[in-house]
């Protein structure tokens, strides 16, 4: 099942199937490690922080999840 790459965070999905456990991880995500801003970002990208001492970059929904994968893998 899916837990929490997070430093720090403890949280695992509780769930009855593969796709149940990763919409909680998502949910999760979402409400606990994400912050909204207000930024002007083009249609179809996003931006990312890749530690707290780096810069935000605007990147593509993919690059934004190979650097999420390179980092946390």
């Amino acid at each position: 099942m899916y837990h929490c790459r997070q430093p720090g965070c403890g949280w695992q999905a509780i769930a009855p199937s593969e796709s149940a456990a990763r919409e909680q991880y998502l949910a999760h995500l979402l409400d606990e490690h994400t912050t909204d801003v207000d930024a002007d970002v083009p249609e179809g990208m996003v931006q990312v922080k890749l530690d707290a001492e780096a810069d935000w970059v605007t990147v593509t929904v993919a690059e934004a999840k190979r650097l999420h994968e390179r980092n946390h893998d």
